[in-house]
């Protein structure tokens, strides 16, 4: 398993999505944030799913469930990147 599933939230899938993006490792990740990341693969989204994988970027960036993340943070991020 590589860097980026060893991280909660994400799985092979959205694994696989951010490392076509070029975001190749959990490093990569924290270096560029959830919204800068949710930005490179968005267009590979279905559109019901980009609150939570905008939401599961930032919990495995905190190491955290995106369920674990405050209320009001979560929607000042939504807020933010997806308007």
């Amino acid at each position: 398993m590589d860097s980026l599933q060893q991280m909660p939230n994400i799985g092979a899938i959205l694994a696989e999505r951010l490392r076509r993006a070029g975001v190749t490792d959990a490093d990569e990740l924290r270096r560029l944030g959830a919204g800068r990341a949710f930005e490179k693969i968005r267009a590979d989204l279905p559109e019901e799913a980009c609150t939570h994988t905008l939401l599961a970027l930032e919990g495995a960036i905190r190491g955290t469930r995106w369920t674990a993340i405050p209320k009001p943070e979560r929607d000042t991020l939504v807020d933010r990147v997806l308007g």
